[in-house]
């Protein structure tokens, strides 16, 4: 097949969120798999992507279009792109393509996809990874942008991807016909994982004794990560020998934490390694007791399956579209309340036997349901039913 995916960001531009993550994988396992793969994205990113040719970069196996943000500024603080060169390229070479795949829906890529994939009569599908409703953050512009194009990228998609039972329940609020949604999990790649760097090599770097406990949280440095609610819990955890990493991009909330982290008297217990990637990325997975997803709201955080693939227990609160199924499975959930996240925590920390168990059955899922290998399988399904 000839495959457009349509994103926002793209690889190498992980910092951007999970999105750019499971676009990427996904995009790769389809371009080894034979198919003829293409991505237009663009180069925005913290800091701006930069290539010699930013037009059809190869990108493992991928070709990929980063079509120029006019203003990286504007992109990051108002969440608008504004690509040149995306409406002729799309205009004159939407044809090309048996299927096309938009990632997210709330952006000026899937409002251009969305008009020429319908005037050419070309098969889309839409995969919202979380973002169906108008809430959060800006309900009041998604709104705007719903009744303006939202509703009809919604309406004209031939298939809807929903990663979770919550998200399809979303998009059947939103009025879309039940029949046309299809859950495909996001997930990882199990080679990635085959290898493992050696242990103690993230507490050696950053000055952690061996013998100290450490709590991993992996992601965007933002409010909807619930990381105050975190450094809150932490600071009530009974146990002077555990330190807590926040590994990820400042997305404008670091300087609240620190100004929690100053308050708590926790600058020595609490560090901020940045974005980690590939083997740097695993040595903090590898060297951690407990991952914790304190999200105000997080639909299928891809960090969380890592840190799964690593057989590590999870804490979530119940704002995750998959706390039904870590629950006693993988790990412990909590409502958003920092006495019950410190309990989960601090349960984990002393109960060795349960960790384990929950680091086993954990991978045990990820080998059995959340690999890209059967991901890549169900999505041909769901793209050859949109074709046929």
């Amino acid at each position: 097949m000839n495959i457009l995916h349509v994103v926002p960001s793209f690889a190498p531009c992980f910092s951007a969120g999970g999105v750019v993550n499971s676009s990427y994988k996904i995009a790769k396992k389809q371009a080894e798999n034979g198919h003829n793969v293409v991505v237009y994205t663009t180069d925005s990113c913290k800091n701006r992507l930069k290539f010699e040719n930013n037009y059809n970069v190869n990108v493992d196996g991928i070709n990929v279009f980063y079509f120029k943000n006019i203003s990286n500024n504007v992109k990051n603080k108002l969440t608008i792109d504004t690509p040149l060169g995306l409406n002729s390229n799309l205009k004159n070479n939407i044809d090309n393509f048996d299927i096309v795949h938009i990632h997210e829906h709330r952006h000026s890529l899937a409002i251009l996809t969305h008009k020429y994939a319908k005037k050419n009569n070309i098969p889309y599908v839409l995969h919202a990874h979380g973002s169906v409703l108008p809430f959060f953050q800006k309900e009041k512009l998604k709104e705007i942008f719903d009744k303006l194009w939202g509703f009809d990228i919604l309406y004209d998609a031939h298939k809807l991807i929903a990663e979770t039972e919550v998200e399809k329940a979303q998009y059947i609020d939103m009025g879309v016909k039940e029949e046309l949604i299809e859950i495909v999990p996001t997930g990882v790649e199990l080679d990635d994982f085959n290898f493992l760097p050696q242990k103690g090599n993230f507490k050696s770097k950053y000055g952690i004794s061996p013998d100290e406990k450490l709590i991993l949280f992996l992601g965007r440095i933002n409010k909807i990560k619930g990381l105050d609610l975190l450094i809150k819990a932490f600071n009530r955890i009974d146990n002077d020998n555990v330190k807590l990493a926040i590994v990820g991009g400042d997305y404008g909330f670091k300087q609240e934490l620190n100004q929690l982290i100053s308050e708590f008297n926790l600058k020595d217990k609490v560090i901020f390694p940045g974005v980690l990637i590939d083997d740097a990325k695993k040595e903090a997975l590898i060297d951690c007791d407990l991952f914790v997803i304190p999200s105000r709201y997080e639909s299928f955080g891809v960090s969380t399956l890592e840190a799964m693939a690593c057989e590590k227990p999870i804490v979530m609160t119940k704002n995750n579209h998959i706390h039904n199924w870590i629950e006693g499975n993988a790990g412990l959930t909590c409502e958003f309340n920092e006495n019950q996240l410190a309990g989960c925590i601090e349960k984990l920390l002393n109960d060795e036997e349960l960790s384990k168990r929950f680091g086993k059955t954990g991978k045990k899922l990820i080998i059995e349901k959340y690999n890209w290998d059967k991901i890549e399988k169900e999505m041909e399904k769901v793209y050859q039913s949109c074709i046929c």
